[in-house]
């Protein structure tokens, strides 16, 4: 994190006059919809800690939207975060959305209509669709924009949370990051009196016309470059269209919200530029704090999500780190955490790729979410492909850590990782006694295929098909001489992670 100045921006179009006006009318009309929903069963089975449950509901003009829930089974009210997604994806995968069930939040995580998850967009915009949902609407009336609807919807959900039961309704929270921020934003702003603190990460669909001037108006924001160049060339028109947009820019919502506020700025973000953020943020009131990390741009911030969950005040587990004593005497970090009670609880034995960070606080909390204690080595700094054998080592004395955990129940213990961690993984399940392990487009595969055919346990492999750090050939060879193998492919992905892997991995590690 790093302190820097930043200039007091104003936003490049004013807050309309009637701004407030044609919102308390949009929500008044949200209130007027009939609450519609049910909740049931989803395809992940229930943990001992946590339900994952589909919620369904009504939307505005009779659309059928969807919200992943996660309901922890301790017994109480919990408190309740609100998830709102990037753009143009969806909810994400269950196991990334139990990070806060793991600590004793439940969880709803809508699925923006037409974009990348199961929510229906019942459509009927007036003017263009096929360059995104930013200008969905743009050349009808204001209340038939994308985004009016959306968050028309949001109040709407915000309504069923208020019936759910078994919900805190004074410890309801938002959280999001691009787009998922700007929604959050205006969640806050037009449901004041259920939203109690809210975290944003560089908050998208934020002072649209600096964005265009800037010539930033491309990726998340390319709709508007497209409907300058179609439907304005000349820009003749500029100021009327620019107008429209300022009902749904988060700058326009800030002066309405009144809850604690954590604020994340990447200052390199060139998606959305941080001079955007500015303008939001230099139009709140409320108490907000703003942190700015130096080097990140849009992606996950890990030390953000570390702060989101205390700033909330969610209830967690106890965090340890731990020294693990490698064999050649280096010492090594491991962070550790475990499900209330005396235990013996299962563990995941969690590790990293190369060349990225080992994952935070808030990421390993999802698998007590599970049930599960875990236990992540941080590999060795100069930790390469070509001097794996030295971290086999570690990962070897990272299980024999592990077994000696006062909490573990050594019998149930499974290993997990992506890239250079998952080659981990199947490392120690061919040297230890593993009851499952499973890896994501593991590296290098050359030192595996010796010992692939002694792992006893059962294996959950993933190949990402347009792979170019790990050889998929290889994988293909090694995946031939596991004996007890579930093989997922995914033909259209690189090196990276894979949202239908994590399910996968979710119901892979069921405890009954």
């Amino acid at each position: 994190m790093s302190e820097v100045a930043f200039e007091q921006m104003t936003p490049t179009m004013p807050v309309p006059e009637d701004f407030d006006v044609f919102w308390d009318a949009r929500m008044a009309e949200a209130d007027a919809v009939p609450l519609e929903w049910e909740i049931r069963p989803s395809e992940i089975p229930a943990s001992p800690a946590c339900e994952f449950l589909d919620l369904w509901f009504t939307g505005m003009g009779g659309a059928r939207l969807y919200a992943k829930y996660l309901r922890p089974r301790t017994a109480g009210s919990h408190p309740l975060v609100l998830q709102f997604h990037g753009y143009p994806g969806a909810s994400r995968s269950w196991y990334e959305q139990a990070s806060f069930a793991g600590i004793g939040c439940a969880l709803i995580a809508l699925d923006n209509p037409g974009q990348g998850g199961k929510s229906q967009d019942v459509g009927g915009f007036m003017g263009t669709t096929v360059s995104g949902h930013l200008i969905a609407g743009l050349d009808g009336p204001l209340e038939d924009m994308y985004y009016v609807r959306l968050y028309q919807d949001v109040r709407i959900l915000c309504r069923i949370v208020a019936e759910l039961g078994g919900i805190d309704l004074t410890r309801v929270f938002v959280n999001g990051a691009s787009q998922g921020a700007g929604i959050g934003i205006a969640c806050a702003a037009l449901n004041p009196e259920l939203v109690s603190r809210a975290a944003f990460l560089y908050p998208f669909l934020s002072d649209y016309r600096r964005v265009y001037e800037l010539g930033a108006d491309e990726v998340a924001y390319e709709g508007l470059r497209y409907y300058a160049r179609w439907f304005d060339p000349d820009g003749e028109r500029e100021d009327e269209w620019f107008s429209k947009l300022a009902y749904v820019d988060s700058v326009s919502f800030a002066h309405r919200l009144c809850c604690p506020v954590l604020f994340g700025t990447g200052l390199a973000d060139e998606v959305c530029p941080p001079i955007t953020q500015d303008a939001v943020f230099n139009n709140l009131s409320c108490p907000v704090e703003r942190l700015f990390f130096e080097g990140k741009g849009h992606e996950e911030i890990q030390d953000f999500d570390d702060l989101v969950a205390d700033f909330l005040g969610c209830p967690g587990a106890e965090r340890r780190e731990l020294t693990l004593a490698a064999p050649d005497g280096q010492e090594l970090r491991c962070l550790y955490m475990a499900p209330e009670g005396a235990g013996p609880h299962p563990l995941v034995l969690l590790f990293h790729d190369l060349g990225r960070p080992a994952r935070g606080w808030h990421h390993i909390t999802r698998y007590l979410a599970a049930g599960y204690a875990v236990l992540q080595l941080e590999n060795r700094e100069g930790a390469s492909a070509e001097s794996f054998g030295v971290s086999a080592d570690d990962a070897l004395a990272a299980y024999e850590l592990a077994r000696g955990l006062e909490e573990v129940d050594e019998a149930r213990i499974v290993a997990f990782g992506e890239g250079f961690g998952g080659a981990l993984a199947l490392h120690v399940a061919a040297h230890a006694q593993l009851m499952r392990a499973s890896a994501l487009a593991p590296y290098p595969a050359a030192p595996l295929m010796d010992e692939a055919a002694t792992i006893a346990c059962p294996v959950l492999l993933g190949i990402c098909r347009m792979d170019a750090v790990a050889d998929v050939a290889a994988l293909d060879e090694l995946a031939g001489r596991i004996g007890q193998l579930t093989l997922k492919n995914y033909p259209k992905y690189e090196h990276e992670r894979v949202n239908a892997f994590e399910d996968a991995l979710l119901s892979f590690t069921h405890i009954d």
